[in-house]
């Protein structure tokens, strides 16, 4: 059997987690029998692509545009590979308008990471193609992978799409070894609260900063590192200073899986109060590298967590509050959390969500 991937993600992410899920969909299926990949992409600079296919000269090159000739070289060279070369299976990386006439008459599959532009961003105008070429994604596919039991009743629900058509396949995690308390090494000197990641507003960014208000000014020396999602914008440290703690909040960049583990591995706990996820993938790399988890009772985050997680609702700033101060002042519930972390992480497997995909694919060839 011969499963077709395209360029879209891998060219518009240098780093995240829809590619990481291609890549580890990717480096597994193709070591296993009968199975060919066909992944054609003139050029890219995405990390995962480089772990696939080895760093090219033309990844050291930068230039104000790259991404958009990246995107325009690779879609053109895609267009060409897919009608010269047969295939059986067509599952596109993202929601290109170009990718619905690429599965040359085979059945394409899709997986459906979140709903969060279909549940926040509906009445937006500036989202209006995205929503119009996604929902074209859904009702051509001929079976669509959903990453939780929440984004599957969120395309029920609100795409209208027929539940026979949808399997739930949960994501791996890649930080697969339990790693030991403090064992890594240290990043950040300071004892720190961690969160990771973009801080949109449906992220809850802001009421999680001002839940922390009282716990870092009964702490000074205790800092709210936020690793990733870009550096503070004028309007967050304009925040920060508001509410007085702009010197206690850093951001810290991850420039490899060794630095994110790092950072969990030491933190006091990972707070992840979003109001939407459509899996929750930090959830589980944190539960990986013995990080106590403090996240959302709602939408796939309370599904992800299981008991393993102090649950928040993340609509009430005290309860916020009244959490963390919970888990930082209990050293027998951090310990607690670990344990049922680690066990929560194990039932992740990328081999597992690879081989349940693979059977979902050859399901549709006949």
């Amino acid at each position: 059997m011969t499963i077709r991937y395209d360029y879209q993600i891998f060219c518009e992410q240098p780093y995240g987690g829809i590619s990481r899920y291609f890549y580890e969909l990717i480096q597994r299926l193709q070591q296993k029998p009968g199975i060919h990949i066909q992944l054609d992409i003139l050029s890219a600079d995405n990390i995962f692509l480089e772990q696939l296919r080895g760093k090219t000269a033309w990844n050291e090159v930068q230039f104000k545009g790259k991404k958009d000739l990246n995107r325009l070289l690779s879609n053109v060279y895609d267009s060409f590979a897919s009608r010269m070369q047969p295939f059986d299976i067509f599952h596109p990386t993202y929601y290109n308008k170009s990718s619905l006439f690429r599965s040359a008459g085979r059945p394409m599959v899709i997986t459906i990471h979140d709903m969060i532009d279909e549940r926040f961003h509906s009445e937006k105008k500036e989202f209006e193609n995205i929503l119009s070429v996604r929902a074209k994604h859904i009702q051509q596919a001929a079976k669509i992978i959903a990453v939780s039991q929440n984004t599957r009743k969120d395309l029920i629900e609100l795409c209208g799409v027929p539940p026979e058509k949808i399997e739930t396949i949960y994501h791996g995690n890649s930080f697969d070894k339990n790693s030991e308390r403090h064992s890594l090494p240290r990043l950040i000197e300071a004892d720190y609260i961690l969160y990771t990641g973009k801080r949109y507003a449906y992220k809850n960014f802001r009421r999680f900063a001002e839940s922390m208000v009282p716990v870092l000014k009964e702490n000074p020396s205790l800092q709210l590192i936020c690793a990733g999602g870009g550096p503070f914008k004028a309007s967050e440290i304009n925040l920060f200073t508001l509410l007085g703690i702009h010197k206690q909040v850093m951001y810290q960049p991850i420039p490899t899986d060794e630095a994110l583990a790092s950072l969990y591995n030491h933190a006091i706990a990972l707070v992840y109060p979003s109001l939407y996820e459509g899996f929750g993938l930090p959830i589980i790399e944190a539960f990986a590298c013995s990080c106590p988890v403090i996240t959302s009772a709602g939408s796939s985050t309370g599904e992800i967590a299981g008991d393993a997680a102090v649950l928040i609702n993340p609509n009430d700033t005290k309860d916020i509050t009244e959490k963390i101060w919970e888990v930082m002042n209990n050293s027998t519930l951090q310990a607690e959390l670990i344990q049922k972390g680690h066990a929560r992480a194990a039932q992740f497997n990328w081999d597992k969500t690879a081989q349940q995909t693979l059977e979902l694919y050859q399901s549709l060839v006949k």
